[in-house]
């Protein structure tokens, strides 16, 4: 059964993945020479391929607090593995930054681009440089965007300490940030989930072979700018913290 069951889930994420490939190459050319409307077409349409990857993989979404955040808002959150992706995709249609390297991954790269992902080298200061602005442009008209201020992931326990350059987007552009926390409720301790110290193969197996997988986002109150990156890096992760210790608690 559980064979069946990966088999079935990756050919239908694989046509979830053409299919919206050729969705995203419609819309660029569409609008491609209008980009505020070509980035909300974006936006509708990452929430509607997230949504089909949740139902693919049976991931159970529960919220918890104002699901409508404002316009151009820094979205922070925990970061434990691929589910998050497609969870925080189908709760605000958003714009992602992601790794440099996953834009020449097959078909998902192709994917990320279509959907204007913000890609990041960290080791390049300059391109680091020129993130920031286009995220501080976006943001400034009215975009979301996702970061994943820990650099990296966890196991879902704690929270990493938060890496401070790209909160300077939302200073720039007078931003709220708005800090969000992600846990997943399966006995397993790791979570399925999690997809720190195995590869992304193993990881993505056991995803598809996951019965079902609740996750659950913590909408935390927004943060103004004006404190400056560091301390917005301090207050997010701190917020975060608590709402993710409150729940083990309980």
């Amino acid at each position: 059964m559980s064979l069946f069951r990966v088999l079935y889930r990756f050919n239908c994420l694989l046509a979830v993945l053409f299919f919206f490939t050729g969705v995203g190459f419609v819309l660029k050319w569409m609008f491609g020479t209008d980009p505020r409307k070509h980035r909300r077409h974006v936006a509708n349409f990452t929430r509607l391929w997230a949504k089909c990857f949740c139902r693919v993989l049976n991931i159970r979404l529960k919220m918890e607090g104002n699901v409508r955040p404002s316009r151009g808002t820094l979205i922070v959150a925990n970061h434990v593995g691929s589910p998050d992706i497609f969870v925080l995709g189908f709760c605000f249609g958003t714009f992602f930054l992601s790794k440099h390297d996953v834009a020449n991954w097959p078909i998902v790269g192709t994917l990320a681009r279509l959907g204007l992902t913000v890609f990041v080298d960290r080791s390049r200061k300059h391109q680091v440089k020129a993130n920031i602005e286009d995220m501080a442009r976006r943001l400034g008209e009215g975009d979301s965007i996702v970061l994943f201020a820990e650099g990296g992931a966890s196991d879902g326990s704690d929270v990493l300490p938060f890496k401070t350059s790209f909160f300077e987007a939302a200073v720039i552009s007078r931003s709220p940030v708005l800090p969000i926390a992600i846990s997943y409720l399966d006995p397993g301790r790791p979570s399925v989930a999690c997809w720190r110290n195995t590869t992304f193969a193993t990881h993505f197996f056991n995803l598809l072979s996951h019965p079902q997988l609740e996750a659950e986002v913590g909408v935390l109150p927004e943060i103004p700018s004006e404190v400056g990156r560091k301390e917005l890096a301090k207050k997010s992760r701190s917020s975060i913290q608590f709402f993710l210790q409150r729940k083990s608690i309980c």
